[in-house]
């Protein structure tokens, strides 16, 4: 009996001492994982506290944390200093005014993780060599540089708040500083020319004269405001999403309603806000999103996802396809979200395509386009129009006073780069469309380059048929200019130029008006919404009137299924838009001004 007992107590202390042991090195290895993840901020770069002295940090916690201001650190203060696990936030409170840069070290503490620290910096209130600078690079460049020079300037305020003052104060700059209508019926003025930090994710080089850039983003092209008749709901429902991006992964497409974000369901009190926080993050951040889903009988159901934001590279050519009709049709369509001449390789085996496959028609899909870079607007216009047009006038710049007396008053011109395209180091026989008509999809996004695009193909005699909405309006571009201080680039972004096409016609400030109207966000003149249906889909309804167009024949179309069983309407979007994306950018080495 003395050797079973024995036995006994000899497993039971191997079995002690092996859970004992296993939790050790579970323990152990919790202590290697980092228990905060999904942040705002990225790992080694510090965070900028603006003039406010507030900064909210936002990440997922593994366990219950605690977070501390590394010592030595007097001037932030922490609240809360401890949470709970899943998604936290704290905020950090400047107490005293800074005179000088000053950083602080961050701690949060998990028991049995491994801990994560971050730097907050803040500088002296004002930017006053910053403002110098660009000062300076207004004076010589701005398009209305004579009355820009007689304002009066105060050096001292904060870099954004100076330039945005000093140009908002302006009476002159009437095609920078467009009026539009607020929902509250009052008059309001928008800038297109903007400043602001430059982004840190960059890529290599990838071609002579562009290069590709990352951006933080969920990877969602644009939305549209809809209330849901039957619950009173707030939505966005997607216009489209860029390939290989977090939105495609979680599978949200074009046409998907989205009603809550981080449990907070989308309001006319929040819709706002919520909507530039989907569209452009500026960090890494994880959002919980439900979608929105109807049955017949009007019961809601949600699908969840978690999207974390990342830095992608958003290629602007979002779908291609060759449309085969009776009668030997071949009809190119493309749809295209930004004139980005990092991806002019990506657009010029688009094009090679279609020539080799001898499309007789093109449909160019520019509704959720603002613009971009002149030289790509320039490179589809040469392909458009072919070797005929090899040496012809496409675009035409009037600059400032100063400048144009410089060039004794004559318009600085841009020819086809047919011949040769400097951004790819080819020449563009092998995209030669020769087309004499084509067919551009538009809308009050629409912008910049785009209408650039459409000008320059005017002033050449190719019959643009322009099916959607007006759009926007911008016959004015930019010369961009970065501006270093300490270790910090600041990228300025001032209109400096007018564009006119070879017919010397360039006052389209009020948008082209469509030869075929019609409004995507209410198809069918009921004053109701229908989904959008996906990219390429014969049913959708602005593709399907093109192709209608260049047929003769009119394709059945019908309610989209997925709006039956109940009723939403559209609501205007703010008309606050992300600087930067209404552009039309004229690049250093593609000009001829003097620095």
């Amino acid at each position: 009996m003395k050797q079973i007992y024995d036995l006994r107590l000899f497993l039971f202390l191997s079995v002690v001492i092996l859970l004992f042991t296993s939790c050790s090195d579970h323990d152990n290895n919790n202590e290697l994982l980092p228990g905060v993840t999904y942040t705002n901020w990225t790992e080694g770069a510090p965070l900028e506290m603006d003039k406010s002295n507030t900064l909210t940090i936002h990440f997922n916690a593994a366990a219950p944390w605690t977070a501390s201001v590394a010592s030595g650190t007097d001037w932030c203060i922490l609240s809360p200093t401890s949470g709970s696990k899943g998604q936290s936030s704290f905020t950090i409170t400047a107490n005293t005014e800074a005179t000088t840069q000053r950083t602080a070290k961050i701690i949060i503490r998990i028991d049995g993780y491994q801990s994560t620290s971050l730097e907050v910096t803040q500088k002296p209130e004002g930017d006053r060599e910053v403002n110098e600078k660009v000062d300076k690079y207004l004076s010589s460049m701005y398009l209305w540089n004579d009355e820009y020079k007689t304002l009066k300037l105060d050096y001292n305020k904060d870099y954004d708040a100076f330039f945005y003052d000093a140009l908002g104060s302006m009476t002159t700059n009437t095609l920078d500083n467009k009026p539009y209508t607020g929902n509250d019926g009052k008059t309001y003025h928008s800038l297109f020319s903007y400043i602001t930090k430059k982004n840190p994710a960059r890529s290599a080089l990838s071609y002579p004269l562009q290069e590709k850039e990352k951006e933080y983003s969920f990877g969602i092209i644009g939305m549209t405001v809809v209330i849901i008749d039957s619950y009173g709901h707030y939505a966005f429902c997607i216009q489209g999403v860029y390939p290989d991006s977090p939105a495609s992964h979680a599978e949200i497409k074009r046409g998907t309603l989205i009603s809550e974000i981080n449990g907070n369901k989308i309001t006319k009190d929040n819709y706002i806000d919520l909507y530039w926080d989907l569209l452009y993050p500026e960090s890494p951040i994880a959002l919980n999103i439900k979608e929105l889903t109807f049955t017949e009988n009007l019961t809601d159901g949600m699908k969840e996802y978690t999207m974390t934001a990342e830095a992608i590279y958003k290629n602007p050519v979002i779908y291609q396809d060759i449309i085969e009709k009776e009668g030997a049709k071949r009809i190119g369509y493309l749809v295209y979200t930004e004139f980005d001449a990092g991806y002019d390789d990506t657009l010029f085996e688009v094009f090679k395509n279609f020539k080799s496959r001898n499309i007789t028609d093109l449909i160019l899909d520019l509704r959720y386009n603002g613009g971009g870079h002149v030289i790509s607007s320039n490179f589809i216009a040469s392909c458009i129009a072919g070797s005929a047009y090899q040496d012809a006038v496409f675009i035409k710049y009037r600059y400032n006073k100063e400048r144009m007396q410089k060039q004794n008053n004559k318009k600085s011109e841009e020819k086809s780069v047919y011949s040769f395209y400097q951004n790819l180091n080819t020449s563009l026989s092998a995209c030669d469309l020769s087309l004499r008509r084509i067919y551009c999809l538009v809308g009050r996004a629409t912008a910049s380059a785009s209408e650039l695009l459409i000008n320059t193909l005017l002033g050449i005699d190719i019959d643009v048929i322009l099916i959607g909405e007006n759009t926007t309006g911008k016959n004015v571009g930019m010369e961009p200019e970065e501006i270093s201080v300490d270790e910090t680039t600041y990228e300025v972004y001032p209109i400096t130029f007018q564009t006119y096409n070879a017919k010397d016609n360039g006052d389209y400030e009020n948008g082209f008006i469509p030869n075929i109207l019609m409004n995507e966000n209410d198809i069918n003149n009921d004053g109701y919404f229908d989904k959008y249906i996906e990219f390429g889909h014969p049913d959708e309804p602005l593709l399907s009137r093109a192709i209608q167009e260049i047929t003769g024949q009119a394709s059945p179309r019908t309610r989209s299924a997925a709006s039956k069983g109940f009723k939403s309407y559209a609501i205007e979007t703010p008309h606050i838009f992300r600087p930067g994306y209404q552009s039309m950018i004229k690049s250093v080495y593609d000009t001829d001004i003097e620095r």
